[in-house]
């Protein structure tokens, strides 16, 4: 390819790029503040946001781990390696899932859950928990998982 086209595909590609995140920016920033048909002013849930955001993250690391894997130029231990940290991403994604709707079930209008190796991180749409909430939650955690109770964080607020 003559150096030309290979700047021309450069440019381009960089023109791409900057928009891209001008859209991923005016598509997914938090809204000021809404109306709602009382007149009063809401806020951008946080739970639905933050929800946002993890899932743009995984996503933009599940095609880095598929572009790995789909690689001729990749190692096979590169390869092996994608392949192991991709299939921990899925299950950890499961397990949130699974403990955010087992959660809600209790009762919760919003619940937000992080797996993390050490930790599991839980917050909730509350004003604050009572001691038997939290055990319920707890048990919750530790049936599904392997995690102790000293490795979950519970964090009530009210947004």
């Amino acid at each position: 390819m003559s150096k030309k086209k290979k700047i021309i595909v450069l440019v381009s590609m960089v023109a791409l790029l900057v928009l891209t995140g001008c859209l991923n920016y005016f598509l997914n920033r938090p809204k000021s503040s809404e109306a709602d048909s009382n007149g009063t002013t809401m806020y951008t849930d946080y739970f639905t946001s933050s929800r946002n955001d993890r899932e743009q993250a995984r996503n933009q690391t599940v095609m880095e781990y598929n572009a790995i894997i789909k690689s001729e130029s990749a190692s096979a231990e590169a390869k092996a390696n994608a392949e192991k940290e991709l299939a921990q991403l899925v299950a950890g994604m499961e397990t949130e899932q699974r403990l955010e709707t087992l959660i809600k079930a209790l009762g919760y209008e919003a619940c937000l859950v992080s797996v993390g190796a050490q930790n599991i991180n839980v917050i909730l749409k509350s004003e604050k928990l009572t001691d038997q909430e939290v055990a319920q939650i707890l048990d919750i955690i530790m049936t599904e998982t392997d995690k102790t109770a000293a490795n979950v964080r519970i964090k009530p607020i009210n947004v």
